[in-house]
């Protein structure tokens, strides 16, 4: 990969004005504190999404505390959030939290950009963390370059959610092409049968919603973001020509604009958690949505379709084997921590096979091999079929895991927005996203034809 380091910007925005209080600076080496520093600690802080998993989160860093006397706080964030006071943790080297729970498409910026620990030496310590029985696709995106960043905590896949009572009382099965998607949601919307119904749910809002509702979508059109990015690359940022304005990438956005119509009332401000609501709610007869949020969808008292949806791999437009987007958190340390032994101290212990199986009888993803064989999570959960299928197919890099991932994904969300509310024709907008992610490659050192 060919580009120069990336550095990070850290605006006008202050620790303070996020909400976050730093206990003083840590300029020193990255090595590790000693162990004595690390015993006395008498608290830790986690900075991480606020997805439906936190609050068993907050339970486990309460049975922390009780088992070591070291309290763990536990903050949540928007994505944007997350992402900004992250980023500045690192740009202010700051020991403000020592935890940082990050998503895969940030790796590249966060450990070119100083803001988290190395764990290859301490993984290769810890034997008993089993890294070999990590989900395979998701623990590749722990690496970057000759670095391991983060712990694969908390792995996402994107699964086709469907009604099967109404699917079975239409006789129909779950779409393997997105023919078949548009005309089934074509079925389900303003059909007298089902009054209030509607076909589908997506992720249109403006921005990181959208923009990663495109990486989702590209390459089950046979398409790819960058030259050589692609399922089975063996370096999937040799040549970062952009390829937003293909033929594969117009045919993605007409789909979501075609979907518009199948779609329910304030479709265009639709974003995660609207989404799930609306299929919870009984609105819509299909989504393809995060593994995150299917445990929600078992409440009866939050979710309508307890008992009446299930889970299908995602569709293929090429009629090859289908690329189920991939997602997720890593747990890493914050490498300004004053605090790094305490950290990875919980790390492991929230990680350890037996804790996270508990983690996931609770609600959390799944992040281990062992953990989708297992007989009880598989009885519980029984969508994990699902899962495990499309964990063996997804790409490791179906979002970029560069340090511009995120101003990537967010231009391409603004652009892909304004050709949705009508506002742009798609080639139009498409060519335009192209030219800027162009320069801004260009400007990164990337290499770029």
């Amino acid at each position: 990969m060919m580009k120069k380091k990336k550095t990070l910007v850290a605006g006008f925005l202050s620790l303070s004005l996020l909400g976050l209080t730093a206990c003083g600076n840590n300029t020193s080496s990255s090595q590790p504190s000693n162990s004595s520093a690390g015993n006395d600690t008498k608290s830790l802080r986690v900075i991480m999404i606020a997805d439906p998993w936190v609050d068993v989160m907050k339970k486990f860093g309460d049975e922390y505390e009780k088992k070591t006397g070291i309290k763990v706080q536990v903050d949540s964030y928007s994505y944007d959030q997350t992402h900004q006071k992250e980023v500045l943790l690192g740009t202010q080297k700051s020991d403000a939290a020592d935890v940082i729970v990050m998503d895969s498409p940030w790796i590249g910026e966060f450990a070119e950009g100083q803001i988290v620990e190395d764990l290859k030496s301490r993984i290769e310590q810890t034997p008993d963390l089993k890294w070999d029985d990590y989900i395979p696709s998701f623990e590749k995106v722990a690496e970057w370059e000759d670095k391991i960043v983060g712990v694969p905590f908390a792995p996402y896949y994107v699964m086709l959610h469907y009604r099967k009572d109404l699917f079975q009382k239409e006789g129909i099965n779950p779409p393997k092409t997105y023919d078949e998607l548009l005309s089934i949601a074509k079925k389900f919307t303003n059909n007298p049968k089902y009054p209030g119904m509607y076909g589908i749910a997506m992720n249109n809002a403006k921005g990181a919603p959208v923009g990663q509702a495109w990486f989702e979508y590209i390459f089950n059109f046979g398409g790819k973001p960058f030259e050589s990015n692609y399922p089975g690359s063996k370096d999937p940022y040799s040549d970062m020509t952009p390829k937003f304005d293909s033929e594969q990438s117009i045919q993605v956005v007409k789909l979501f604009k075609d979907l518009l119509q199948y779609e329910p009332p304030g479709a265009l401000n639709m974003a995660w958690d609207e989404r799930t609501q609306a299929f919870a709610q009984g609105k819509v007869a299909m989504m393809a949505e995060w593994s995150v949020r299917t445990p929600g969808l078992l409440d009866p008292s939050r979710s309508q379709v307890a008992d009446k949806f299930d889970t299908a791999v995602v569709p293929s437009l090429t009629g090859k084997d289908p690329v189920p987007p991939l997602g997720g958190w890593l747990m890493g340390i914050n490498k300004y921590s004053k605090k790094k032994d305490a950290a990875w101290d919980f790390i492991k212990w929230v990680n350890g096979q037996d804790i996270h199986k508990q983690f996931v009888l609770q609600g959390g993803p799944p992040a281990r091999i062992s953990e989708l064989k297992d007989p009880e999570l598989n009885k519980k959960f029984p969508w994990f079929g699902t899962l495990a299928e499309s964990a063996e197919k997804a790409y490791a890099d179906c979002r970029p895991r560069i340090p511009e991932s995120f101003q990537v994904i967010d231009t391409i969300g603004n652009y892909v927005s304004q050709t949705l509310s009508g506002q742009m024709p798609i080639e139009q907008a498409m060519k335009q996203a192209n030219n800027e992610i162009s320069n801004l490659l260009k400007q990164s050192g990337y290499t770029v034809k």
